[in-house]
């Protein structure tokens, strides 16, 4: 006969087994939908306030508009920025705005030099000034497994995230922007 103690001993063990052996699920980074954006200094690299801390998000207040994190600062991403960039450009009379904020941080300002001038974006390219150890990668939920989180937000609340995408699947951006420009009152 077994014991209270070794039933909870193996129902524990089974537990344990079964989470082990579960398939894992997509790695959650980013604000959910209806969490506030807080501020978060960054070092603009390429937009208004070149060379100095800003806060976008402080900027943008309840404009329409994407939080773009990136990890890499690699091809991939500068094929996510430029389609950022195109969003931005088809709806900015809207009061649209968009921002691309890399992660590294300031290693990472000589890449969008260059693809700001190779590329001609117009959105704000900035970086973390602390680079992963910036506040803004816990204010924001970032997991350096994930590649990029795209917070699509109105009136300083997360409307959507889309998160650890390629530059294929870029549409989940812009039908989440779309979606939020028609709740927004411009």
């Amino acid at each position: 006969m077994m014991t209270r103690s070794k039933l909870t001993c193996l129902a524990t063990m089974l537990a344990m087994d079964l989470l082990v052996s579960a398939p894992s699920a997509a790695v959650l980074a980013g604000l959910a939908a209806g969490t506030p954006t807080p501020s978060v200094p960054v070092l603009d690299v390429t937009g208004a306030y070149a060379g100095k801390r800003t806060c976008y998000v402080c900027e943008f207040q309840n404009d329409p508009n994407v939080i773009a994190f990136f990890r890499d600062a690699d091809e991939q991403t500068a094929e996510l920025i430029v389609q950022l960039d195109k969003l931005y450009r088809q709806e900015k009379n809207r009061n649209f705005k968009a921002v691309a904020i890399l992660i590294p941080g300031p290693d990472a300002k000589p890449w969008l030099e260059n693809l700001s001038k190779s590329r001609n974006i117009t959105i704000p390219l900035v970086v973390l000034a602390r680079g992963p150890q910036d506040v803004g990668v816990k204010l924001y939920n970032l997991d350096p497994r994930v590649r990029n989180t795209f917070l699509v937000t109105r009136n300083r609340t997360v409307d959507t995230n889309v998160s650890d995408i390629r530059s294929t699947d870029f549409e989940k951006v812009k039908q989440a922007a779309s979606s939020m420009l028609a709740k927004s009152k411009t």
